[in-house]
């Protein structure tokens, strides 16, 4: 009998994440029911570290950061940080993104963390500028955006460059070039005010989740923005511009060099971990900020199973 059970959760289940999906079951109630079940995970099988990271990160959506913050350490205290040999600390600045930004961008940079892959030669550069323009009221005081480069160790050189695109990884072979062309120093493109990750070459790109090309995604975004952005009236945004004052030409211009290096010089957060959330949560930042995946590998999952299915 109990088999029968369990295949109609399983039916459950799926229906579950479709609800999730499609806006029937909120954010915050699917946060409650994971977290619950990565709770009994844990207790299966306590050896499994994804588990603990998953929850603390579930934990850390719903804003429950005391929570999150215990489970962050766990996974630290079971999976240590490595310490970064002096040839990877250099490799972090010698590899280190610079930024173009838009001269009329409202928020500044505010940090960077640099972690380094413990087995791959991949870092990853996570950047927290002020705020997002169109979150005043998340209780994230910053906006958390990623780029990713792999190197040859021997050659040392630019193999990939990768950025999250508002939840999409995007790559280009230009950008790796550019890099190359660039002192093996990747150059980013970053969209006003919402600070979307842009590489050389994503005029011509499309997004493969929903096959939405980088341009027209940019021009609809660039419409959203300068009627006021979401929640325009809102209070925390009165010392913040009305929206996005210019044409899309110029919503498209990025002349301004924003040099994160400088701040990796200043203030080094530079580590050497897998759980890149854990460490920004317990060794990097005092302020709050929104987790993400932590490496490329999260998303490539994700779009082979989009495509198997």
């Amino acid at each position: 009998m109990f088999h029968i059970y369990t295949h109609e959760f399983s039916y459950a289940q799926k229906e579950l994440i479709q609800f999730v999906s499609n806006g029937k079951i909120s954010d915050t109630d699917y946060f409650l029911i994971a977290i619950d079940q990565l709770e009994l995970l844990k207790k299966a099988d306590p050896d499994n570290l994804l588990y603990t990271a998953w929850q603390a990160e579930y934990l850390h959506l719903d804003g429950n950061l005391r929570r999150a913050a215990e489970q962050y350490r766990r996974v630290l205290e079971q999976d240590p940080l490595q310490p970064l040999t002096p040839d990877e600390e250099r490799r972090i600045k010698k590899f280190c993104p610079e930024l173009r930004v838009n001269p009329r961008e409202c928020f500044p940079l505010k940090d960077i963390v640099a972690v380094h892959h413990p087995e791959q030669p991949l870092i990853g550069y996570h950047l927290f500028w002020e705020d997002d323009f169109d979150f005043p009221d998340d209780g994230e005081p910053c906006d958390h955006e990623e780029i990713w480069v792999e190197y040859d160790r021997e050659e040392e050189t630019v193999t990939r460059v990768m950025t999250f695109f508002h939840s999409r990884v995007i790559h280009s072979d230009a950008a790796v070039e550019e890099a190359r062309n660039n002192q093996q120093r990747p150059i980013v493109r970053v969209e006003w005010g919402k600070h979307g990750s842009l590489l050389k070459g994503w005029e011509s790109m499309t997004e493969s989740l929903t096959n939405v090309t980088l341009l027209e995604w940019m021009k609809q975004t660039y419409e959203h923005v300068k009627s006021g952005g979401r929640v325009p009236e809102h209070p925390l945004k009165r010392f913040w511009p009305k929206g996005f004052e210019g044409t899309f030409d110029q919503y498209l211009e990025f002349p301004d060099v924003v040099d994160p290096l400088d701040w990796l010089e200043k203030k080094p957060l530079m580590f050497k971990t897998r759980w890149a959330n854990a460490v920004i949560c317990t060794h990097g930042l005092l302020y709050n900020f929104h987790p993400k995946m932590e490496w490329p590998e999260r998303y490539w999952n994700i779009s082979r199973n989009k495509e198997d299915s």
